[in-house]
């Protein structure tokens, strides 16, 4: 029986959700990308639930900003093992919120790792209008 620490289990689930867009048109595997570099920053300015919020936004229009939006939120969900991150950050109290952003935070290094080598979107990607 070997252990398994929580960041070995966030960077295997991070590198299989991001793993998951490299079939997505390319303009999606970049905006992801650059969100995936940006939304830590969002986090921190923001908080998690307005950073969501934004996503939330932007997921509800169509094309690939709104397609790369969605997926960030299903990655988000994910990682906080619920079915909507939003709605799971909103009805959390002021612990759980913060153990729901601690949480988002130190596992989305590996989303950006990633977004970085399998997707091949560097800091930033091209997404200057998110």
């Amino acid at each position: 029986m070997s252990l398994v620490t929580r960041a070995q289990q966030d960077m295997k689930k991070a590198l299989e959700l991001v793993r998951s867009l490299e079939n997505e048109d390319a303009e999606v595997k970049n905006i992801y990308g650059g969100l995936c570099h940006n939304f830590p920053i969002l986090v921190r300015q923001s908080g998690l639930c307005q950073a969501l919020a934004f996503s939330a936004d932007k997921a509800s229009g169509e094309g690939h900003r709104a397609r790369a939006h969605q997926k960030l939120l299903e990655h988000v969900a994910a990682i906080l093992g619920a079915k909507n991150a939003l709605e799971t950050v909103q009805g959390a109290d002021a612990i759980g919120y913060m153990h729901h952003t601690r949480r988002v935070l130190s596992a989305w290094v590996y989303f950006k790792r990633f977004a970085a080598s399998v997707l091949g979107v560097h800091t930033g990607g091209r997404d200057a209008g998110q």
